[in-house]
């Protein structure tokens, strides 16, 4: 998947084997934030890996989630945002009870991309809001502590087919993380962090939503038939039997076998930093996304 392998380290060797919970785990993550002096860690969503130098993708109201719910502030340039007063948002992944070590490890957003416009509101009294052009993100973590690499899920530019099971992974209702003082330092006690699947047949497609606005979820998407609880967004949807993610889950309703995904296919050709998008990161090999192939539309 890459032209610039790492060297061999004993943590890529932990990550490469384990049973599937944790190899799934390695892969599919939590989104997390916590803010300084606050006494919880807030679980906010779920993000998935999609390169070995960890570049992932969530839901973009996911990373928009410490502005909806006024608990912190973002900093805006361009279609990039980072994170102000304290405010620290990014993923935990597990360490393999192998290695003789217990736990999570957390990776902060370094950073963090979106698409979309800001509009002022004409009250003085009410804060601007935003016009999403997709609820997908892109976002980018350090590499492991001794510098090897993740593990990313394979990619599909092809949208899914009506009548297509869907398959969707996430952390379903992940309550927040208390934090304890231990030894005069900020520890997390062990904390319940499943991963859950549900599967659904994919009801319509709505590939020019972002110009018709035919649904309310924002951009091209898609509905399917599944029970998707809250903190599953920004996961993976995965089609062609379960071998690719096609799709990002966007919304879902309450106790309703019924959701809808953002397609991943169009944003592989929207630009990052420096204007490079995500199709061009994946022909370069220099990050280490799996080459699939389909259009992306």
């Amino acid at each position: 998947m890459t032209s610039n392998p790492s060297t061999t380290s004993l943590n890529e060797f932990f990550t490469s084997f384990g049973g599937i919970d944790f190899l799934m785990k390695q892969s599919i993550v939590p989104v997390v934030a916590w803010g300084e002096g606050e006494k919880c860690i807030r679980s906010i969503g779920t993000a998935f890996m999609i390169s070995c130098t960890g570049y992932l993708i969530t839901a973009c109201h996911v990373l928009l989630d410490p502005q909806d719910r006024k608990y912190g502030k973002i900093v805006r340039k361009g279609n990039s945002i980072s994170f102000m007063e304290g405010l620290r948002m990014g993923v935990l992944i597990p360490t393999n009870p192998a290695s003789g070590v217990m736990g999570n490890l957390f990776f902060m957003f370094q950073q963090s991309w979106y698409w979309g416009e800001w509009k002022d509101s004409p009250l003085f009294h009410e804060d601007e809001t935003i016009d999403i052009l997709t609820d997908i993100a892109i976002c980018k973590i350090s590499l492991m502590p001794d510098g090897g690499g993740h593990q990313p899920l394979n990619l599909s530019l092809n949208r899914f087919a009506k009548n297509e099971r869907a398959f969707v992974f996430g952390y379903a209702e992940m309550d927040d993380i208390p934090i304890e003082n231990r030894d005069g330092g900020l520890m997390a006690p062990d904390f319940k962090q499943d991963l859950y699947v549900s599967v659904g047949e994919v009801m319509d497609v709505f590939p020019e939503n972002h110009k018709k606005k035919d649904v309310p979820t924002p951009g091209p998407c898609f509905d399917f038939k599944a029970k998707v609880p809250g903190k599953m967004s920004g996961g993976p949807i995965m089609g062609a039997g379960g071998a690719v993610v096609r799709g990002v889950v966007s919304r879902s309703f309450s106790g309703e076998k019924h959701a809808y995904g953002a397609m991943l296919g169009p944003v592989m050709h929207l630009p990052l930093s420096k204007g490079i998008s995500l199709k061009e990161m994946m022909n370069s090999g220099n990050e280490g996304i799996a080459k699939v192939q389909g259009q992306g539309l």
